[in-house]
């Protein structure tokens, strides 16, 4: 029985979190203190047992210079020694449900392939960069502070993604709420501001052993890429850095290379709908997506 969660699910969706191994970028201690919501999970219960779980969050996209309704789908766990007819079962009529509910479903994932058979097709890669200290060994992290203002961080957010395609709205809310998930995960914010203390740009890292992995930096210009790359290497002498599909560091920093990593498939839940909306006719997702020739961003999958 396919049905939506209670809030006495939580504990048996926990210890399914266990058997699972299709994780989909999510950990159990973030996702079940900060982002299980039960009203939004949907279980297949077997034989009075849950068999398998997944979550769907909605956002609010800018498509082609429009805003569309999404549906954001993770959190799929499953008993894997039972196979995974139960959670194709699931994620069937999750999927086919967001027909009547948003035009654009996503779903984080590095398999792509994995979802294929649902109707998602690859959208979103990252180029993942890693540089050294040598690479920038003469520039300055000055000006670069961890003090910040909700409101800047909505305006560089903003300001930097009117130059993309196919990204998340951000209210003020959900930066509250992302803050606290950062906090919980022992993240870092780090903000750049000019000489005259204007913020000119973001980032969001961690810190491992041997390096630092920003997951999201977002900028107004040069210097201030240049400022927040140079905090993190103040930290380590390596930093991973991802970014979207079409952001060459390399313009900036000479001899540069990166790998391309695939983040997120997306799926038209209603292509008839959609070639009505934008007064177009294209025939899959991946042409919906490139029917505006700005490049595509988003991130969400890396929290």
């Amino acid at each position: 029985m396919i049905r939506v969660a209670v809030s006495d699910d939580k504990k048996s969706i926990f210890e399914l979190y266990g058997m699972s191994t299709s994780l989909n970028f999510v950990s159990r201690e973030d996702y079940f203190a900060k982002k299980f919501i039960p009203e939004n999970v949907v279980v297949n219960e077997v034989n009075g047992r849950i068999a398998a779980s997944t979550q769907v969050d909605f956002y609010t996209m800018m498509l082609n210079g429009r805003k569309l309704a999404v549906s954001y789908i993770y959190g799929r766990f499953f008993d894997h020694t039972k196979g995974s007819k139960f959670i194709n079962a699931l994620t069937n009529e999750v999927v086919d449900n967001q027909k009547y509910r948003t035009l654009v479903s996503l779903i984080p994932t590095s398999n792509p392939k994995e979802f294929a058979r649902y109707g998602f097709e690859e959208i979103y890669q990252k180029r993942m960069y890693t540089i050294t200290r040598s690479q920038l060994e003469n520039a300055s992290y000055q000006g670069v502070s961890k003090e910040f203002k909700i409101n800047d961080l909505m305006r560089l957010y903003n300001d930097f993604t009117s130059h993309f395609n196919g990204y998340l709205l951000r209210s003020k809310s959900y930066w509250l709420n992302l803050i606290d998930l950062l906090q919980f995960k022992r993240y870092n914010l780090a903000v750049y501001y000019d000489e005259e203390k204007k913020p000119q740009g973001y980032m969001i890292y961690y810190i491992e052993a041997g390096r630092v992995v920003v997951n999201e930096i977002v900028y107004n210009n040069g210097t201030a890429l240049t400022r927040l790359l140079c905090y993190g290497l103040r930290l380590k002498h390596t930093i991973r850095v991802f970014v979207s599909e079409n952001e060459d560091l390399a313009r900036a920093f000479p001899k540069l290379k990166y790998k391309l990593v695939t983040t997120m498939v997306a799926r038209i839940n209603d292509l008839e709908m959609f070639n009505q909306l934008f007064s177009s006719n294209v025939k899959s997702t991946r042409e919906a997506f490139y029917l505006n020739s700005l490049p595509l961003f988003i991130s969400e999958e890396s929290y």
